[in-house]
């Protein structure tokens, strides 16, 4: 039944919703449910404050964290401590993140116990995800980001960060890893769509991963208690402004070439020699010594010709604070008392060994066997009930969701089928992956059974994301594209699909306007930045979209760290919240709008038709200019992509 499986347990009823007045009313179901598993409740009397891209998010973790008493516990896929959150006139003018988190947890007034829980495989997984920057120092080969190489200072402080943690120089904090058991991938993946390439898509999906973000603060004192749903990774390429300034120094300075190199023992050698020599002419001449400079002129002729600015990144996280506080625990401590303390790198190579495996495996089997024990972090915190952290003054509701493979829980699925089906008007998906074709089958079967019921308006589909990072996504991101009449967006599948149509071998692509006459008006965007005085191609660069946003009728919204593809919404552990709460939706939907275009939209429920145009016209206009050396206005342009699509992966 895929995305239509829990449709049955939506029945409307008559209800009284306070937020709307004292009386009977129909109130729309916003809030998850499931049959094959629990999901957390909605809470009530809670705070949701969004924060958009790395400069507004950053800046408000750092002074939280300043502001902690008892506990500070992190969630993340990757963790950079080199990375500065608030920064000065360049990307590391500010204090890192990994001395902030010293910082608090030394001082002698109120120390603070920081639990930092990472997602770490083992030592390929580390090699091919390097989501940990310096986790192990250079034992286990690394080489570099997808983005580049981090420069020698911040690469060799992040070794000397993880080398103190693991030798407990800084006893209050505690660091634990992680892993999705590949026992649960068979499970997971029972049901869902996907193409997959038998080689290098199977090495892909072997390695799960625990994608979830998130930061919870003072959880001991309800009274001070903070929490962050995040989209954002806690590593430096995460760090931008909302403008997405061309090539803006803030942003960090990465490396086509592990700098590493650039000082080799030849090249000391050569200035050595180079060096005497010039003494010795000089010394000839009568000329007074003068200080070598070759080694100085040699790095900036590495820089110049191997550094670059990191690329712009858009992303969207959430500072909560109420009762959505004791769901948040009990995420953080389910993880907590699964994971284990990291290790050095020279017991991460032991425990990797046959012999190492085997012990490790033994181990596991006699934990299954012995009594199961409550861990004494839950234990600790089970005094806490979810009423404690409400905020009498603040009328927020949300809901906690997640994808968890090892309890079979997909309640982040679950959310993108309800807010489809409830769409009436416009449903605003930003996302770093637009890969998840049930999504779009489901969308216009929705739709279908609104114009079979006499609802004539139409749905506006608004689309922005990423030119896929992999070609391998390619296809997924095709079939998406596909059914939401924008297979010309996909240059090399478009031709080909129309190839195939011309033999007879398959139907023509539906277009644009033929999705239109079914009820849905979709669009698909991308974000750009540009020079103020573009010349050539070189002078725009895309931005990364890497927020996991939806939201729908300025009603209702998610956002946390579950993509639109078949990972998020079944392999990958996922964290994500859900609200109803109109104010923040219109305020986001708001803030984004005008972002992206310089304009907010209608007022709140008003018509998308004009907005939904000026979109489309906005998005032709920029791809014009950046074809030919124009200025970009606002950040938006037509998605597009022509390449060769590589082999499936998920």
């Amino acid at each position: 039944m895929g995305m239509a499986e829990n449709e049955g347990l939506y029945t409307q009823e008559l209800c009284y919703n306070q937020a709307v007045g004292p009386y009977e009313c129909l109130s729309l179901p916003w809030w998850v449910r499931t049959r094959k598993h629990k999901t957390y409740l909605a809470r009530h009397h809670c705070q949701i404050v969004p924060l958009v891209c790395g400069e507004e998010v950053f800046k408000r973790i750092h002074i939280d964290l300043l502001a902690a008493r008892r506990s500070v516990d992190i969630i993340t896929w990757g963790f950079d401590p080199g990375m500065v959150l608030v920064r000065g006139g360049s990307a590391e003018d500010g204090i890192r993140y990994g001395d902030l988190l010293k910082q608090i947890a030394t001082r002698k007034e109120n120390p603070v116990t920081v639990r930092l829980l990472l997602w770490h495989d083992n030592a390929a997984s580390y090699a091919i995800q390097k989501n940990n920057p310096g986790l192990y120092g250079t034992r286990v080969p690394t080489i570099g980001a997808y983005a580049g190489y981090y420069g020698e200072t911040h690469d060799r402080y992040n070794r000397e960060w993880f080398d103190e943690i693991f030798a407990n120089k800084v006893p209050k904090i505690v660091l634990h890893t992680r892993e999705v058991a590949l026992k649960f991938r068979d499970s997971a993946l029972a049901g869902e769509k996907y193409k997959i390439s038998p080689i290098d898509g199977r090495a892909g999906s072997i390695y799960p991963t625990h994608h979830q973000k998130m930061i919870l603060i003072d959880y001991e004192t309800p009274a001070r208690a903070i929490g962050y749903v995040m989209g954002h990774n806690s590593t430096t390429d995460f760090w931008d402004t909302v403008d997405h300034r061309f090539q803006d120094r803030r942003r960090e300075t990465l490396y086509k070439k592990n700098p590493a190199e650039w000082d080799s023992k030849l090249a000391a050698a050569a200035d050595e020699a180079q060096d005497w020599y010039e003494r010795q002419m000089r010394s000839m001449m009568g000329q007074a010594d003068q200080p070598s400079r070759r080694k100085a002129q040699r790095l900036m002729e590495f820089i110049k010709q191997y550094g670059f600015t990191a690329k712009p990144y858009q992303d969207v996280s959430l500072r909560v604070r109420g009762a959505i506080l004791y769901d948040m625990n009990h995420n953080f401590c389910t993880g907590w008392a699964e994971s284990e303390q990291a290790t050095s790198s020279l017991m991460n190579a032991i425990w990797m060994t046959p012999a190492g495996l085997a012990v490790k495996a033994a181990a596991a089997k006699a934990a299954t066997e012995q009594p199961v024990k409550v861990h004494p972090l839950v234990q600790d915190r089970s005094r806490f009930k979810a009423a404690d952290f409400a905020l009498k003054d603040c009328h927020h509701s949300a809901q906690l969701l997640r994808t968890y493979p090892a309890y079979q829980e997909k309640s982040i699925k679950e959310c993108y089928a309800n807010l489809t089906r409830l769409t009436h008007h416009y449903i605003f998906i930003q996302n770093q992956y637009i890969q998840y074709e049930e999504w779009a089958t489901y969308l216009t079967a929705c739709v279908e059974k609104l114009r079979s019921a006499g609802y004539t308006k139409p749905i506006y589909v608004f689309i922005l994301t990423s030119t896929p990072e992999t070609d391998g996504m390619d296809l997924a991101t095709y079939d998406v594209a596909l059914q939401l009449g924008r297979s010309e967006t996909m240059k090399v599948e478009h031709e080909e699909a129309l190839k195939r149509a011309k033999r007879g071998k398959a139907k023509a692509p539906i277009t644009a306007a033929e999705l239109e006459k079914r009820g849905i008006k979709a669009l698909m965007a991308s974000m750009w930045s540009g020079a103020e005085a573009p010349k050539s191609p070189r002078d725009y660069e895309e931005t990364y979209i890497h927020a996991k946003v939806a939201i729908v009728d300025d009603a209702a919204f998610t956002v946390g760290s579950a993509n639109l593809n078949v990972r998020s919404m079944a392999l990958d552990s996922e964290l994500n919240l859900l609200s109803q709460a109109k104010d923040v939706a219109f305020d986001l939907r708001k803030k984004l709008f005008k972002q992206c275009t310089g304009a907010e939209g209608p007022a709140q429920f008003g018509d998308m038709e004009t907005t939904f145009n000026k979109w489309l016209e906005l998005m032709r206009e920029n791809a014009n200019a950046m074809a030919n050396a124009g200025p970009l206005k606002g950040q938006i342009a037509t998605f597009h992509v022509d390449r060769q699509p590589g082999p499936p992966v998920i």
